[in-house]
């Protein structure tokens, strides 16, 4: 969406000699918003998802990244996305220096409340900001506080969370996406297993509403053959 017209050349004629094929792309909320009127006309060519980097609900931390946009944005752009006959298939950074527990309870609801569970990876619920050597981040003052030194093997410098809780949670979210999907559990349950591991750290276990069970024959949307985030 950030070259619209030469993009809709090309999938125009992609339609037109080959009608059956559908396709994917991935773009900012921003351009989703600049570039509203496109998007039927994409879904009309045999686009079936968008992938969008939202990162974050927090203003807080959106601002920090410099993303483009805000939580009000998100809401309006999978409106969009949706009239038009697109699925949203989103990526997420939960954990950052300036994301607080109640931001990740925040992001599980929101998951909820915009039926999108089944469209989202849990890999998502459980990435954690990488600062690699040239970070636009590193010359920032709000990380600086939190920032430790360079890890060479893994290519990101080390940071700690003001929060003991978060780093803890982070441990415990991607071991058990881990052991989900090596036994190739369902998302559904793997999402209410996250939540209710969130709000035991948050000391809500009581207040989790137990597990929903998935709507009967739900239609699973379509998807990557793996899970990535971008």
């Amino acid at each position: 969406m950030n070259g619209p017209g030469h993009a809709l050349k090309l999938v125009r004629a992609l339609h037109l000699e080959f009608p059956g094929l559908t396709y994917d792309f991935t773009a900012k909320v921003e351009h989703v918003l600049e570039q509203e009127a496109l998007v039927p006309q994409f879904a009309a060519t045999g686009c079936l998802f968008v992938v969008s980097a939202l990162e974050s609900l927090s203003n807080v931390v959106l601002a920090n990244l410099e993303k483009g946009h805000t939580r009000a944005d998100i809401l309006v752009a999978l409106a969009v996305v949706r009239r038009a006959g697109i699925a949203l298939r989103p990526s997420f950074v939960p954990f950052t220096p300036w994301s607080t527990l109640g931001d990740y309870l925040d992001l599980l609801d929101f998951v909820e409340a915009q039926r999108l569970i089944d469209h989202v990876d849990p890999v998502q619920y459980t990435i954690r900001l990488l600062i690699p050597p040239g970070s636009l981040l590193l010359s920032r003052p709000a990380i600086r506080p939190f920032l430790g030194a360079l890890d060479p093997a893994a290519f990101t410098y080390r940071w700690t969370h003001p929060d003991p809780r978060m780093d803890e949670l982070q441990r415990a979210a991607s071991a058990l996406v881990e052991r989900a999907a090596g036994s190739s559990e369902d998302v559904w349950t793997t999402f209410y297993r996250l939540r209710a591991l969130a709000a035991e750290r948050a000391r809500l276990a009581a207040a989790t509403g137990g597990m929903e069970l998935p709507p009967p024959e739900r239609p699973i949307p379509a998807r990557l053959t793996e899970p990535w985030f971008c």
